[in-house]
């Protein structure tokens, strides 16, 4: 994973972590045995989840590791949280 860069195209990244969280939603645990009904019918529920989550950390690491953004532009946790509401 050190070597691994994603493309730099927004739909190319998508496409990326749709695939990568259709495949953790299959062998999601909580998936499979029930537990994500308790919250909906979805069957594709674990695969959402993975997607949020990837793309947050993906976000996350762009803003913290970017020399492009300015030190008075980096995402603060306060602007985390506002976004994911």
């Amino acid at each position: 994973l050190a070597a691994f860069r994603l493309p730099g195209e927004a739909q190319q990244i998508d496409r990326i972590l749709q695939a990568f969280s259709d495949s953790c939603g299959q062998v999601c645990e909580e998936s499979a045995d029930g537990r994500l009904q308790l919250f909906s019918e979805d069957p594709k529920r674990a695969s959402d989840a993975a997607y949020l989550l990837s793309f947050s950390i993906i976000m996350l690491n762009t803003d913290r590791h970017n020399t492009n953004i300015r030190e008075d532009r980096k995402m603060s946790a306060a602007d985390f949280e506002i976004g994911r509401a």
